[in-house]
C-alpha cells in the first residue's frame, strides 16, 4: 500500500515559494484502481510524481507500507520497480532506437535473464498491439503509437503500482479503450494497483475510487457515484458529470426518488421503472 501522510509540496519562483499541494492524506491499497481528477493547476501531475517517487515532498511522508500496518515508516517508493509512471508526453520516456529496445530498456536494470526479458517484451508488445512495430524507430511512430510504446515499457517492468498521468490523451477512442482494457486486465490478473490521472469520464467510471483535487488540496474522495452525487465536490472540482447523471438531476425535479445514474443502461433501466 502507498500511504501519504500530511504531504505538502512547494516550488521556488522568482516571486517566492508557491505551494502546489498541502496536507495530503491518502492511501492507495494494493490492487486498487483509483482516479485522480481536478481542474488544471490543481496539482494532479505533481501528486502523480510524488506517488511514483520522482519527487520528494517538501514536508510529510510518502511510503510503501504493508497493509494492516498501524503506522509508518514503511520505506521510500522506488521509481520503476515499486511504481511505474507513464507521462502525458511519450517523448519524455522514449530513449532507444527501436520499439523493442525501448521496452527492454528498463528491464536491463533488473538483472533478469535474457529469456525472461524476451518474454516480457513479447507480452508487452502483444498487450498493446505493437508487435508489427517492434523494429521501428520510435520517432517514426505517430503520437498515439509512441504513447503505447511508453506504456508497454512500464508494463514490462511489472511494478506493484502503475500511475497513468493523462497517458491515453493522445490516443483515439478505440486505442484508448484498448489500452485501458489492458491496464485493467493487468490489475485483475496480477493484482497491480492502478492510479489514473485523467479528465476522461470513461476512465473515471472504470475505477473503484476517485480523488478530487482543487487548489492543491483533496476536496473529495470516494466511489465515483458518491462523489458525483455531492454537488459541492462537482462544482469545486470543476467536474463535468456524465450525461446520464445530468439527466438524472433533471428527472429528480419531477421524481425526487429517481436514482443518480452514471451510464445510459442505468438511466434506461431506472426510467422504465417509473409508473
Amino acid at each position: 500500500m502507498i500511504r501519504l501522510d500530511k504531504v505538502s509540496f512547494s516550488i521556488e519562483t522568482s516571486a517566492g515559494a508557491v505551494q502546489v499541494l498541502r496536507d495530503i492524506d491518502l492511501q492507495f491499497p494494493d490492487g486498487s484502481i483509483t482516479a485522480i481528477v481536478g481542474p488544471n493547476g490543481s496539482g494532479k501531475s505533481t501528486l502523480a510524481r510524488l506517488i511514483s517517487g520522482l519527487l520528494c515532498p517538501s514536508s510529510g511522508v510518502v511510503a510503501l507500507v504493508d497493509e494492516g500496518t498501524a503506522s509508518p515508516p514503511g520505506r521510500r517508493v522506488c521509481p520503476g520497480v515499486d511504481v511505474g509512471l507513464v507521462f502525458q508526453n511519450p517523448d519524455n520516456q522514449l530513449v532507444a532506437t527501436t520499439v523493442e529496445d525501448d521496452i527492454a530498456f528498463g528491464l536491463e536494470n533488473l538483472s533478469l535473464s535474457h529469456a525472461e526479458m524476451v518474454n516480457r517484451v513479447d507480452d508487452a508488445l502483444d498487450m498493446l498491439g505493437l508487435r508489427e512495430f517492434r523494429a521501428y524507430p520510435p520517432h517514426r511512430l505517430s503520437g498515439g503509437q509512441k504513447q503505447k510504446v511508453a506504456i508497454a515499457g512500464v508494463l514490462a517492468m511489472k511494478p506493484a503500482f502503475l500511475v497513468l498521468d493523462e497517458a491515453t490523451s493522445l490516443l483515439d477512442p478505440s486505442n484508448r479503450q484498448e489500452v485501458m482494457r489492458a491496464v485493467f486486465d493487468l490489475n485483475r490478473e496480477l493484482g497491480i494497483g492502478v492510479i489514473v490521472v485523467t479528465h476522461l469520464l470513461d476512465e473515471v467510471l472504470g475505477t473503484s475510487r476517485m480523488v478530487v483535487l482543487a487548489g492543491g488540496i483533496v476536496i473529495a474522495s470516494g466511489e465515483p457515484r458518491d462523489v458525483f452525487a455531492a454537488e459541492d465536490s462537482v462544482r469545486c472540482g470543476g467536474l463535468v458529470p456524465p450525461l446520464s447523471a445530468r439527466a438524472s438531476r433533471l428527472m429528480q425535479l419531477r421524481w425526487p426518488d429517481f436514482p443518480l445514474c452514471l451510464d445510459v443502461d442505468e438511466f434506461v433501466e431506472a426510467a422504465c421503472l417509473l409508473s
